[in-house]
This record gives structure tokens, sequence and C-alpha cells, in this order.
């Protein structure tokens, strides 16, 4: 099926209206509001390939907002794929605020709330179908609400399969070639999703990373804080703490060790502890020779020397 739609045979009041009413009909059901101060002017292009569509939308600036209610009253289990051809915006999206600008291709959920703001001077929207894609790639929904990063493999492929894709023209006779492409195209997506891996991750551990280091400035002083500990405490593995410090130049026991250290510098400094032992065993520490050592090499003088009250302790 290929269907067009176009606004410039309607009297102008009536544009936005109508246009809003295709999109929903055809792409996800939500609410929609004009931005631009010139006239509305939208076209859509509408072709089904099989289990996959894809539509082609120009229109001046404008916010699509679906939430909570739109997915109670209009259920959509897809996954989609928006290609900005020509165009730019913002798709907010899983924790994510992704930029839109000519090239991107972002991966969105229509079984999620989202909002996105949009100048579409020429933009594809793929409809995939969840549980099909999921089998190709059972990780794919780590991508969601994020633009696929441009030079990892499949993704230049997928832009042009997708153009390719929106200006087919099938004849009776070739419904099931054009049923075919769109399988091809559901492949090609899920292989360039699968291909973003470390981007992905990356993204994820940057979260994580956030998350850890909080984590840490709150127990600091729990001497049995550790790699292991960090990793249980957060549902990943060692190793994966350990990326997440490393994409940082970082690691997980080096900062804890910098957060006791400048923990118990301040409590020395502020005469909130009356010894050099009171210090190491308060800030997490559990060998005062150690902390003294450490303390000396990170600030280049012994803790004793920032004592304020009492006989200093040289340990």
């Amino acid at each position: 099926m290929h269907v067009e739609y176009a606004t410039d045979h309607l009297e102008r009041p009536r544009r936005f209206e109508y246009w809003h009413d295709v999109v929903c009909r055809h792409c996800i059901p939500a609410d929609s509001r004009l931005l631009s101060q010139t006239p509305f002017d939208g076209r859509l292009s509408v072709r089904d390939l099989g289990s996959t569509a894809i539509s082609t939308m120009v229109a001046p600036l404008h916010r699509w907002s679906r939430e909570a209610r739109h997915l109670r009253t209009h259920p959509d289990e897809d996954l989609w794929i928006g290609f900005a051809e020509s165009g730019h915006g913002v798709l907010e999206q899983n924790g994510h605020q992704t930029p839109l600008a000519d090239g991107t291709l972002v991966l969105y959920d229509a079984a999620r709330p989202f909002q996105c703001t949009l100048e579409a001077g020429r933009v594809y929207l793929v409809r995939l179908p969840r549980r099909a894609l999921l089998r190709r790639f059972p990780q794919a929904e780590r991508g969601i609400g994020q633009a696929l990063a441009p030079h990892r493999p499949g993704v230049a492929p997928l832009r042009t399969m997708i153009q390719q894709a929106a200006t087919l023209e099938v004849s009776d006779e070739r419904i099931g070639a054009a049923e075919q492409f769109g399988r091809a195209l559901l492949d090609l997506a899920a292989v360039a999703l699968e291909w973003q891996g470390e981007f992905l991750d990356g993204a994820i551990e940057h979260d994580l990373h956030g998350r850890l280091c909080r984590f840490i400035e709150a127990h600091f002083e729990d001497p049995s804080l550790s790699l292991v500990a960090l990793a249980r405490a957060h549902h990943v593995s060692p190793r994966t703490v350990t990326r997440a410090f490393a994409r940082h130049d970082q690691t997980a026991m080096g900062m804890v060790w910098r957060v006791r250290l400048e923990a118990s510098r301040r409590a020395l400094e502020e005469g909130r502890v009356a010894s050099v032992t009171e210090a190491a065993f308060n800030h997490g520490f559990t060998d005062v020779s150690h902390f003294s050592r450490a303390f000396r090499r990170t600030f280049g003088r012994a803790p004793h020397t920032l004592l304020r009250h009492g006989p200093e302790e040289r340990h």
C-alpha cells in the first residue's frame, strides 16, 4: 500500500488538524502543537512493506507529545527509527535528550512516553515490529531514545536502504518483493543496532559512573567498600564497574581512596578528629601506616601536621 497526503488543498485554518489526524492514523497517536509562525503546509507519504512500513514527513516546526494516557487508549508495541535526512529537532525519551540534525538516525519506542520537537525538511519514520526486531537482536531496547553512532557498521547502508524504501513503486506483481525488501530492512536495522555495541554500553556506563560516584560519596566510611561491593550494590559485574571508570581514566578503588583522603584531610583541618588514628578509622581506612603513606603521597605532607588540638600523633 502506498498513500500520499498533503495539506495545500485545504483552507489554512484546517490544515494542521487534518495533518495531525493523518499522522496519528499512520504513525503513533499523540498530541501535537504547531510552533512555526508561518502558514502550515505538510506532506506525508506512507508505504507498507509487509510487516514494516515507512513514512516520509515534510512539515514546519511542531511538537509531538505521547503521554501515559495515549499508551492506555492507543497501545502500540512497535519500535521506530527516525531518520532526519534534512531537518532539526530534539527527541526526549527514556531519560535521553537526543538532538536531531541532518543525517541523524534515532531509535524510539511507541510503548513509552516521549516528546519530539521537529522541523522536518524531510524525515523518514520506519515502523519496526518489536517482536521481530528483538528476535534478531534481543538487546535492541538498550538503544531507545539514543542516536545511532554514524561511524559504526551498518548505519550508512541503513540510511541508503531507508531512502530507497521511501521511493519504492510497488505493482501488484511485486508485492512479494516489497515484503522481502521490508524484511531485509528489518535485518539491516538489527545489524546496525547490534554493531552499536560499545557505543550503547558507553552511554549506559556513563550513567553508571555517575551513580557509582554518588554511592562512593555516601558510603566511603565503610571499610568493606570494595570493587565487588560496588558491583553488587548496582547489580552489575566488577568488570562493568571497572569499564565505567576506565572511560573517565579512573579506577573505582582509586576514587574510593581519593574521597576518603579528602574527607580525612577536611576532618583534620577543621579539628573534628583528635588523632591520626581517628582520622584514618573514621574514614574507611583499616591500617594507619597505609593511610599515612597515602596521605603524604597525595598531599605532600604527613597527616599529623594538620592536627589542631592535642599532642601530635606520629603514626
